[in-house]
């Protein structure tokens, strides 16, 4: 599929990355030539260099017989301008990054007036993933599928849990949930467990089922946290005011600290809710002098990662019940060497929409359709949420007489809002929704998933 990706700052950097990691013809498009330069050497991409809503700049990236335009600039009138340009040129699709809280509110006639098929706000959708993890602080992280019918959380076993040295196949009876181990991560290297995989320290393991069934399963485990009431955010940016407006209503205590007097002055009159604090939510003094110890969580988003991190281990170490760390740029492996298990980002939470966006529009009407991808663990895991299709020549036979690829797991099948973890004698059936769950491995069609 030909793409333009237009702005190459840290989420059209990902995109990129991503997306020729797929397979597809990249063009990048950006004002500074060096950028240009750096990322057609280490990539096999082409470049250009201007600005992305001039038709002379389009023309010469191939708008005209392009299939999507993604435009990840600082400005958000500027990527919806190329967008509209390049719409008209005659590229198919095009999805365009907005972060103004102003026009988040316009996404609707973006899309119907303006004919932008999607409009990505990472902010807004870090703000909404840190929002479920502080409504389940029991995972170190929670992704969604089915409009949250299940979800799939992430737990770091430690030594004295009672998962150590379990086979996979006892964990449902010992712990008495209806969940599925569906993924392990061990050091550097990701699996797909079978029945007789055994758990060890230090696995993280990913942990798919309902809401009501991953509490059940976390306090069999001896990790479950009680509900959260007391927020402390450092830093007020987009994120932490979409944060604070998403648990506004949620009867949490909230309180932000912001060190420039302008913004808390406006952070006040948006957030009547909230307690805005005038001070350097980094510095020890501030903290203590606000009571971080009465604390149940603590969300680290400054614009600067160190800081995030910094604030986030002493957090740690002071015993709070939940911390959440905001980066741009980390290693997941790294961050959960030094104790912190919950690292959000929104590069990467912006890049699974993009990314379940791009492979929907490279299927047919006809074919199985993506709802949802989330890739996990480091991005080494994803798990893909399709619905079945009618007439598909799969339907209504037993999975033990499919031949599915090695390293894949059948997460759970939701049909008529029932919850199947499958066996070899359940069967898919038209528009089921199914979650596919795969190590090292694409899955653009639910057709892929066989050998």
């Amino acid at each position: 599929m030909n793409i333009i990706i237009v702005g190459l700052g840290k989420l059209g950097a990902t995109m990129t990355k991503q997306l020729v990691k797929e397979g597809h013809s990249i063009t990048v498009i950006d004002t500074n030539s060096e950028k240009i330069d750096s990322f057609v050497d280490a990539y096999d991409v082409m470049g250009v260099c201007g600005t992305g809503a001039t038709c002379e700049v389009l023309e010469e990236a191939g708008a005209a017989k392009a299939k999507l335009i993604i435009a990840t600039t600082g400005s958000d009138e500027l990527n919806i301008l190329c967008c509209l340009v390049a719409k008209r040129m005659g590229t198919e699709s095009a999805i365009s990054r907005v972060r103004n809280p102003d026009y988040a509110k316009q996404m609707q006639f973006m899309r119907s007036e303006l004919g932008i098929d999607m409009v990505v706000n990472p902010e807004f959708e870090t703000a909404n993933e840190i929002s479920r993890i502080i409504r389940f602080p029991s995972a170190a992280n929670l992704d969604s599928f089915a409009r949250g019918k299940v979800e799939i959380a992430h737990v770091r076993i430690h030594s004295d849990n009672i998962l150590c040295d379990m086979p996979v196949h006892e964990l449902r009876k010992k712990c008495k949930a209806r969940v599925l181990v569906c993924a392990v991560q061990r050091d550097e290297e990701v699996f797909i467990p079978s029945g007789d995989f055994i758990l060890r320290y230090d696995d993280i393991i990913s942990v798919t089922g309902t809401r009501s069934e991953l509490s059940v399963f976390m306090k069999q485990i001896g990790i479950y946290k009680q509900k959260i009431k007391n927020v402390m955010i450092i830093g007020g940016g987009r994120i932490a005011y979409y944060l604070a407006t998403l648990l506004s209503d949620t009867g949490r205590n909230l309180k932000l600290i912001e060190q420039s007097e302008e913004r808390c002055l406006k952070l006040t009159d948006l957030l009547p809710d909230a307690t805005i604090i005038h001070g350097d939510g980094t510095d020890q003094d501030i903290l203590d002098e606000q009571n971080l110890q009465s604390q149940d969580a603590l969300v680290a988003l400054t614009a600067i990662d160190e800081e995030n991190i910094i604030v986030s281990m002493y957090a740690e170490s002071k015993g709070i019940n939940k911390v959440i760390t905001k980066v741009n740029r980390h290693s997941y492996s790294i961050l959960k060497d030094i104790g912190l298990e919950t690292v959000v980002s929104p590069q990467i939470v912006a890049g699974n929409l993009v990314t379940r966006y791009v492979r929907a529009l490279q299927n047919s009407a006809e074919n199985s359709q993506i709802q949802t991808l989330y890739k996990l663990l480091g991005g080494k895991v994803e798990a893909v949420e399709f619905i079945v299709p009618k007439n598909a020549g799969y339907i209504d036979i037993p999975f033990k007489k499919l031949d599915l690829l090695p390293n894949l797991l059948i997460g759970c099948i939701i049909r008529n809002g029932k919850i199947i973890f499958p066996g070899g004698d359940d069967v898919m059936k038209a528009n089921d929704s199914i979650i596919v769950v795969t190590a090292n491995r694409i899955i653009e069609d639910l057709h892929d998933i066989f050998v």
